[in-house]
């Protein structure tokens, strides 16, 4: 019989008790450790209040106190329909990578939602985090550097660099860090790519599903990966 391994270690947004999707033998029954809503919640109230209120409002600081306009954040409305379009074919092949890049490079440790604590995830990724995210380094930062430098080169090369190396902050491991400096060059790609004035829609819908991808449901693909090669035995 193959078995998860539970296991003190720790995984960004995880907390320290997860499970391996290792396949071992092993008389024991299985010991998948599950994430709930309320496990979630845990980590998420201190994370808005350090890390989401601070970076959704310092991009607004600065605009008013250099008198510029919301455009200038990429907060813009314009080519919706085809902004959804976009966001939505590049976020899931983007969440599919993510999930895959989980699984085969990041490691096999996992926890497992529940429904509810998918939904309750997949709200916060895509609605509050993404959002702010890419209101902060795409909106923001990159427009902030290409400001100062006069170079668009610079503002894409200090976000981008900030954006990945950031996650560190969260004790991300380097691995995991190696997959958000990927992830970091099609959100730019996606969001200056596109004619001026810049919409940071379609980028964010691309952020929300591939952050959806790494973290809840690659803790699906790895729990289901593990069933599978369970019942093979």
């Amino acid at each position: 019989m193959s078995t998860t391994q539970a296991k003190d270690t720790f995984l960004p947004r995880r907390g320290t008790r997860v499970s391996s999707a290792k396949s071992e033998e092993s008389a024991k029954a299985p010991q998948v450790v599950r994430s709930t809503v309320v496990d979630t919640w845990r980590w998420m109230w201190p994370d808005i209040l350090m890390r989401i209120l601070p970076m959704g409002v310092a991009p607004f600081i600065y605009i008013a106190i250099f008198h510029l306009p919301l455009s200038f954040l990429g907060l813009t409305l314009h080519d919706v329909p085809q902004q959804v379009a976009i966001g939505l074919i590049v976020g899931f092949i983007m969440a599919a990578f993510a999930a895959f890049y989980r699984m085969y490079i990041v490691g096999p440790w996992f926890r497992w939602p529940t429904l509810s604590d998918h939904f309750f995830q997949g709200f916060f990724y895509l609605f509050i985090n993404a959002p702010v995210e890419e209101l902060f380094f795409r909106g923001f930062l990159l427009a902030a550097v290409t400001q100062w430098t006069g170079w668009l080169g610079w503002g894409w090369l200090v976000s981008t660099a900030a954006y990945t190396l950031y996650h560190r902050l969260g004790k991300w491991s380097w691995r995991s860090v190696g997959g958000v400096g990927l992830a970091g060059l099609v959100f730019s790609l996606v969001y200056l790519l596109q004619p001026s004035p810049r919409s940071l829609l379609a980028v964010v819908i691309v952020h929300g599903l591939t952050t959806s991808g790494f973290l809840s449901w690659g803790d699906e693909v790895l729990y289901r990966r593990w069933k599978y090669r369970r019942r093979k035995r």
